[in-house]
C-alpha cells in the first residue's frame, strides 16, 4: 500500500451550479470530475504508486484536452478575457505536471494537501472563471 488516509466526502458531485450552459463543455467538465473522483478513489483504496501515477497522467491528459476545447470555444465567441483565462489553464497544467514529476521521482508523496488543491482549483475554476465566458456567451 502506498499510504493510508482517512477521507471525508472528498468526491466531487456534479451539480447544475457547475453548468456553463454549453452541452459539450458541461459534458467535458463532468468527465473531468469523474477522472478526479477516480483519482480520489485510488487514494482511498491505497492503490500502488504506479497506479496513482497512471491516474495523475490520465488527469493531466484530460485536463489538456479539455482546456484546448474550452479555449477553442472562447476564441469562437471572441471572449475578451481569453488571455487571462488561458493563463489560469496554463498554471493548472504546470501544477499537475510538477506533481506528476515529483511523485514519479519519489520527491513527493500524494497527500491530502495535493488532492485538496486539485479539487478546490477545479471547482473554483468552473464556478468562477468559467462562468465568466458563460455569462459573456449568454449576452452576445
Amino acid at each position: 500500500m502506498f499510504f493510508n488516509l482517512k477521507f471525508k466526502r472528498m468526491l466531487i458531485k456534479w451539480t447544475e451550479d457547475l453548468s456553463v450552459g454549453h452541452e459539450t463543455l458541461d459534458q467535458e467538465h463532468q468527465k473531468w470530475i469523474a477522472i478526479l473522483n477516480d483519482f480520489y478513489q485510488g487514494l482511498k483504496d491505497g492503490k500502488s504508486k504506479e497506479k496513482l501515477i497512471e491516474l495523475v497522467v490520465a488527469m493531466l491528459d484530460y485536463t489538456k484536452y479539455h482546456f484546448a476545447s474550452e479555449e477553442k470555444y472562447m476564441k469562437s465567441i471572441n471572449f475578451p478575457d481569453f488571455d487571462e483565462h488561458k493563463e489560469k489553464h496554463d498554471f493548472y497544467v504546470t501544477k499537475i505536471t510538477e506533481f506528476h514529476d515529483k511523485i514519479k521521482e519519489g520527491k513527493m508523496i500524494l497527500s491530502l494537501e495535493v488532492t485538496n488543491f486539485l479539487k478546490t482549483w477545479l471547482i473554483n475554476h468552473i464556478k468562477g472563471t468559467d462562468q465568466n465566458y458563460a455569462r459573456f456567451a449568454n449576452n452576445i
